[in-house]
């Protein structure tokens, strides 16, 4: 075993979050709100067609399987927690194989022990090899979601020493997932793919005489320099280990929107001065708008208000990014809504045409070419100072076509690890798919229960969780 592997794997045996309730109260609630973007996900007919592909054995559906289908569902509206380190998303992996190999005597603690270990090694993985690797191409959600997967699911079934580096060797050797998937359904199955490859490959190593390499994170040649030409030694690793903790710092951004977190801070600026044009005064006396009392009155007026449109008012918009910082927004001019969700310029437009992003139009199969018209007229520069990694901000500034100017930068949105979503938004999104006392009872059984398997049967009791 090389020693950047040992220690990896040292620390996966050696982690006890007994005392770390800041990490537990993060896994928590990321649970929750992973499962608040798997279930309305459930209805969607891709999800359903891969539930039936899945379930051609009756009720025999594979650990494997299981993982694949949570993590395709999980992913599929792009609803799922994001991380800066790791450029990509973790819950809907981890959780959707931690989910496919639990046991009746798995506890809470356990659960969420193995989910935090898991989420640790791969924000710490990507925090080594991005940006290079995210815009080189790579998806990181499957290229390094497998290897995270692995750890979480070895912490959770007690694995040590030499088969854990073997788990850890053949989660590496299947890495994949490249970002020009990016508004297809090829995305989310990343997810599924990576959290189904991490169970198959335990489940393999468990179940058969098979035997791989101990040293899949060898400085010389192994997944470090093979993936991104870059040498990682074991002080990189134990020096960043929950210190303070991937959940902590950077943290995970959490979406009330199914779109690309790097489109958070944009959307919120946009309705920010959405929400300051429909008061200013003569915008509203020129439309005979009625001015609202409160800002509370002004969002729901704004929302309410029949034909409510700036576009025919507006000269064009600015959105202002650090350099590079819209990688992951690929598409300026999409033409379906799916492309829409990886596109600030759909996003940014929603906004100004309706007062708030609309969810259902991530659905349609193809873009108006009045929408298009108006999203050409939307530019991204890049002059924002270059901020760090784990680190977002935009600018969207809006020139109306008798020259007035608005504009609004925001850098911590709602949702952002350092304004985070509480358990009233999580009941909001939960309410998608969930009647209200629905909801309470998923609420009451994920708190008053010791063990997993028992809040599980209520899920399903409660439509979540189809396979």
């Amino acid at each position: 075993m090389d020693l950047v592997t040992q220690t990896i794997v040292n620390h996966i045996e050696q982690t006890d979050v007994t005392n770390r309730e800041d990490l537990l109260s993060v896994a928590r609630i990321a649970f929750l709100d992973y499962l608040a973007s798997l279930a309305p996900a459930e209805t969607e007919q891709a999800v359903q067609d891969l539930a039936r592909f899945i379930e051609t054995n009756g009720e025999n559906v594979s650990k494997a399987d299981k993982a694949l289908y949570y993590g395709f569902a999980s992913h599929y509206l792009d609803f799922d927690d994001a991380q800066a380190n790791l450029a990509g998303h973790f819950s809907t992996v981890l959780y959707s194989a931690l989910l496919a190999v639990i046991e009746p005597t798995d506890t809470w603690h356990e659960f969420f022990r193995a989910y935090i270990i898991g989420a640790e090694l791969e924000g710490i993985i990507g925090s080594l090899i991005n940006p290079a690797h995210r815009t080189q191409g790579w998806h990181s959600t499957g290229t390094v979601g497998v290897i995270g997967t692995v750890a979480a699911i070895g912490a959770l079934r007690g694995l040590h020493g030499e088969s854990l580096a073997q788990l850890l060797s053949l989660a590496a050797t299947q890495s994949a997932g490249m970002f020009f998937q990016s508004g297809t359904d090829g995305k989310p199955l990343h997810a599924g793919l990576a959290a189904r490859n991490g169970v198959w490959a335990y489940e393999l190593l468990q179940h058969t005489s098979l035997q791989t390499s101990t040293k899949p994170f060898d400085p010389e040649r192994g997944w470090f320099k093979t993936i991104g030409n870059t040498t990682v030694t074991s002080d990189d690793i134990a020096s960043r280990w929950l210190a303070p903790g991937q959940l902590i710092e950077p943290g995970l951004w959490m979406k009330v929107h199914p779109y690309c977190s790097a489109a958070i801070c944009g959307a919120e600026a946009a309705e920010i001065v959405a929400h300051r044009l429909y008061t200013f005064s003569s915008y509203v006396s020129k439309h005979n708008y009625l001015s609202p009392d409160t800002e509370e009155q002004d969002q729901c007026r704004l929302c309410a208000t029949p034909d409510f449109s700036l576009w025919k008012d507006i000269d064009r918009v600015t959105v202002h990014f650090p350099p590079g910082a819209d990688a992951a927004l690929r598409y300026t001019s999409p033409t379906t809504g799916r492309e829409g969700q990886f596109s600030i310029e759909y996003i940014v437009y929603q906004v100004l045409a309706y007062g708030a992003v609309q969810d259902e139009l991530f659905k349609i199969d193809t873009i108006d070419q009045e929408v298009r018209d108006c999203m050409s007229r939307i530019e991204r520069v890049y002059d924002l100072p270059k901020v760090s990694q784990s680190e977002r901000i935009t600018k969207v500034t809006v020139t109306l076509k008798n020259g007035d100017t608005f504009t609004e930068t925001v850098n911590n949105p709602k949702g952002s690890p350092k304004n985070p979503l509480a358990m009233e938004d999580i009941r909001i999104k939960l309410g998608l798919t969930l009647e209200t006392k629905q909801i309470d009872r998923v609420i009451e059984a994920f708190t008053n229960t010791d063990k997993v398997e028992p809040f599980l049967q209520t899920l399903r009791k409660e439509g979540v969780l189809h396979v």
